[in-house]
């Protein structure tokens, strides 16, 4: 008969950490030979105008109504003869 297991408690581990102290505070630096400060000239406006010319127009697209009737409809019967093509090989 195997000996009853007994449940494992997990093992306590510790670290010990060590708190280093604050490193020393530098001393301000001191700015005795320093120059002083340049004044800038005030920002002048430009005098010149600007004319702005309107956006020019994109060139007119092609729409529908444009493409020939005729042509669709022979597109249409094009598409409509090779689609009875392929089913007619499919078959035989």
């Amino acid at each position: 008969m195997p000996a009853p297991m007994t449940p494992h408690s997990p093992k306590k581990e510790t670290a010990r950490i060590t708190v280093l102290p604050d490193p020393p505070v530098k001393p301000a630096v001191e700015m005795k030979k320093t120059q002083p400060l340049i004044a800038l000239p005030p920002a002048e406006t430009p005098v010149t105008k600007v004319m702005v010319a309107p956006p020019p127009q994109p060139a007119p697209k092609m729409q529908i109504d444009d493409i020939p009737m005729p042509l669709c409809w022979g597109l249409v019967a094009i598409s409509a003869a090779v689609l009875i093509l392929q089913i007619w090989n499919y078959l035989s």
